[in-house]
């Protein structure tokens, strides 16, 4: 099997737990950027599958070390992707969360977003908001939302990657010119039970340390979101009280298992 190493520690995954995201600047080589600028818009299985592909950005040491570290030492690697290629200026989308957006606690699905080019705040960036992957709502109940205290714009160097935690808020902001914008939209699925093997200094399993409050929440909600970071903490930790499972048909996994891809 591929050797993927691990590359978070215990404070790194409990602030992936807490903002539901982890951002890696300019780690895709600006060779390989270059070879994206062309990629036409929507569907490309065939690009994604290539070993070129998976080199420099689905296993590149960095994203795939984010992977390992939160889903395990073998997980569904992806065999499809999407191009979503702005090139027109246009309003932007409003705030929602995506399709078959999982219920509990467990992180079972990372959802990442690569991108080849610099984007600038005119170039109309994704915007996510941290935290709101503790908030499983109707996405149209949130689609009236306009500004948010402490959504984050994700005006970043070429070769960027995000990876986030399924289910998080997340739109397309306004663009103001014809500038070519793309981010290639690709996901990664749990394969086995979680157990705590990440980067680690000692095998005592330390407990949730809540690094404090979003900008826009409540005294109230903040209670609810620390509960439920530390029930995602233990599960991560393989400490969950609860049997919880996950079908992967359920959530339409496609990937094909790191243990079974050989370089060509």
């Amino acid at each position: 099997m591929i050797d993927i190493q691990p590359t978070m520690n215990d404070k790194q995954v409990m602030d992936f737990v807490f903002t539901g995201y982890v951002m890696l600047e300019s780690v895709v080589s600006e060779a390989f950027n270059r070879q994206c600028e062309t990629v036409p818009g929507g569907g490309m299985s065939d690009f994604v599958c290539t070993d070129e592909f998976r080199r420099n950005v689905l296993l590149h040491p960095e994203v795939a070390g984010v992977v390992r570290s939160l889903l395990g030492s073998n997980f569904l690697v992806p065999i499809t992707a999407h191009h979503h290629l702005y090139e027109a200026p246009h309003q932007g989308q409003t705030w929602h969360s995506d399709g078959l957006t999982e219920t509990g606690y467990g992180v079972t699905h990372l959802q990442c977003y690569y991108y080849p080019q610099a984007v600038k705040i005119e170039d109309g960036p994704t915007m996510i908001l941290p935290g709101s992957h503790c908030r499983l709502v109707d996405r149209e109940a949130i689609a009236h939302y306009g500004e948010i205290l402490g959504q984050v714009s994700l005006t970043v160097p070429a070769g960027t990657v995000a990876l986030t935690c399924y289910g998080i808020w997340h739109k397309a902001g306004p663009k103001f010119n014809s500038k070519r914008r793309g981010m290639i939209k690709f996901s990664y699925f749990r394969l086995h039970p979680p157990k705590r093997d990440w980067v680690i200094e000692s095998d005592e399993i330390p407990a949730y340390r809540n690094p404090g409050r979003h900008p826009y929440v409540t005294e109230v909600e903040s209670y609810r979101d620390r509960r439920r970071c530390m029930n995602t903490w233990e599960w991560l930790c393989g400490q969950d009280k609860i049997e919880m499972g996950f079908d992967r048909e359920y959530l339409f996994s496609r990937g094909i298992p790191l243990n079974e891809i050989k370089w060509n």
